[in-house]
Formats: C-alpha cells, structure tokens, sequence
C-alpha cells in the first residue's frame, strides 16, 4: 500500500490559512463573540515591534444638564471638550513544532491536510482561549488590588459550603449589577465544566437550537454559555474556588500580525537512528488584549507576555470608567 508523506501534501500557504480557518471555528469565544476581530489592530500587528499604542475617545460628559438656548446674542455657549486616551498593548510571537510521526497515524483514514491544519487549528484555539482567561485573571487581579468594581466574591474556603457561597441566580444577577444601567450587555458566561454540570443537574441550564434545529446551545439566565477547563480553580484549605467570568460582545479584540514564515516542514536526518524524521512548524503573531485595559510593560520580562505573566495584577491597568469594560467575575465554590 503506498504510503502518503506530509511532503507529499504540504503547501506553506494552503497550510497556513487552513489552520487559521480551523482555530477560528473550533473556538468558542469568537463564536460566540467574546473575541472579535480588529481591523486597526491587524494593521499595528504588522508595522513592526511588539509594543504599539491603541488610542481610544472617552465617552461624553453626561453629568449636568445641556445648555438652554436664548435669544440674547451675547451669550455664548461653551463646549465641552473629547477627551483621548490610550492602551498599551503587547504582540505576542509564538511558535510550535510537531513531528509528523505523531500526526500521521490517522492519514490513512481521513484527507491528511485536513486531520493535521484541523489538530494545529485546535492547538492555536486552545491557546487563544488560555490567553483571554489569563487575561482576564490579571484584570481582575489588578481591580481588586485597585477599584474592586468588576468582581463578587461568594466563596467561602469551609469543609462543606453553604448555599450563599455556591453559584446561583442571585449570585449571577449581583455580578450584573456591576455593569449597572449596561448590565444588558453581558451576553456570555463562561464556566468550568463542574460548574456547568452541577447547574445542568438542576435543570439550570436551556438549550436552544441551532440553524439546523438541533438543541445544542446551553444558555444560562439568558446569556450563551462558554465550558472551559481552563478557567482558575484555585486551590483552597477546604474547598477551591472557582472563576465564572461573564463578557459582553467585543470584550476582547484581536489583530493577526505578518509573520515571515508561517509554517514550513523541516527535516531531521538523523532521527529515529537515521531513518530520518519530519517536522512542522506553525508561527503565530498575535494581539489578543482587553478593552479598557492597558498592559503595563513591567509585566512582560521578554518580548512576549507569557500565561502566567498575563495573570498577573502587575501586568494590567485600567483606563476607562467601569461601564466600558465589558467583564464581570463571580468567584465562588462549586
């Protein structure tokens, strides 16, 4: 039987745009809005450097009243002025290599290109999704430390939790309320699957249909729901506490720098006592940052802001009002 080899079916640019297609489809936080794509950030992701500016207007001043017209021509209106402002972010350059032993097992059973850009596509959603959570943890880190506006805290680190300390509407609805008269915009949660299961147990959890009219989409209190492990369960004496974080579309914006070389396959000669070994290469260079928030340069020890420094108070700092920063977190046990 003839065997078929990565060689044989590699294409660098069909391979690139399949994985970015595959990372994009199998990631829930751009499905459901979370993370949307910028323009502007496409375009400063790729003029060079890892460190740019992303100014931004504040809102209007809306306290007071407006002015009240008159018919005395010596009266003269003074106008307000608009305020800029501006977020730092951070590009990050990421890379990762697979041997084509490992991904070739299953190509005698599936179109080759399509199991491995599909394998790839998953890992870089994967790490997109780390990303947001990281980053998030850190803003939260950072507000607590600071406003203490964005998050409730019902857990309780005691043998066996109370009803008060584990997720609930109420726990949900108070979270909203730190949004205030914008809390409407809060229109995806995203849980650890233990929490997903313990609301599903209780009937918690609808599900509505898809374009094809099956039932699979979970919703909780009317916001599309987001499962990922990933989520910070934090290891407690007693009991761990768990993260639910709620976001509004837009949260978090994207922009997809040029890299130079995004795949190409490699070839190691001498591996496997000299029967030789292929090897893929993927490269990513990425902004994925919050709006509202800036990333403090202190933070980042190299060119790129790694997962644990993403979760870092001291990696973040906000600069807009409350309303503006679509998040909210509920920490609590399970």
């Amino acid at each position: 039987m003839a065997v078929v080899q990565i060689s044989d079916i590699y294409n660098p640019l069909v391979f690139a745009a399949a994985v970015d297609e595959a990372a994009i489809e199998t990631n829930a936080y751009i499905q459901s809005g979370v993370l949307v794509n910028s323009p502007q950030l496409d375009g400063l992701a790729s003029v060079g450097g890892n460190i740019g500016e992303l100014p931004f207007h504040h809102n209007l001043d809306k306290s007071g009243e407006p002015n009240y017209s008159t018919d005395d021509p010596a009266v003269f209106a003074t106008p307000d002025n608009i305020t800029t402002g501006k977020m730092i972010y951070i590009l990050a350059s990421m890379n990762k290599s697979w041997s084509t032993m490992d991904l070739a097992r299953e190509l005698a059973l599936m179109d080759p290109l399509a199991a491995i850009t599909r394998k790839i596509g998953q890992y870089w959603s994967t790490m997109m999704n780390k990303r947001i959570i990281a980053s998030t943890q850190g803003i939260i880190a950072d507000n607590i430390a600071d406003e203490d506006d964005m998050s409730v805290t019902i857990y309780d680190d005691i043998a066996t939790p109370l009803a008060a300390n584990i997720i609930s509407a109420d726990a949900v609805l108070t979270v909203r309320q730190t949004m205030g008269d914008m809390m409407g915009d809060l229109s995806v949660i995203a849980m650890h699957s233990a929490t997903f299961t313990n609301l599903n147990k209780q009937n918690l959890i609808d599900y509505i249909p898809n374009a094809r009219g099956e039932i699979d989409f979970p919703t909780y209190l009317g916001m599309s729901v987001v499962v990922d492990d990933a989520l910070p369960v934090i290891t407690g004496t007693n009991t761990d506490a768990f993260h639910t974080y709620l976001y509004a579309t837009g949260a978090f914006d994207n922009g997809s720098g040029r890299v130079m070389v995004p795949s190409e396959l490699g070839r190691a000669a001498d591996a496997g006592n000299g029967g030789g070994q292929d090897i893929i290469h993927s490269r990513k260079s990425e902004i994925i940052h919050p709006y509202g928030f800036q990333q403090l340069i202190a933070g980042t020890a190299g060119q790129s802001t790694t997962l644990a420094e993403l979760k870092l108070a001291a990696s973040w700092d906000r600069v807009v009002e409350r309303k503006n920063v679509k998040i909210a977190v509920l920490i609590h046990n399970n």
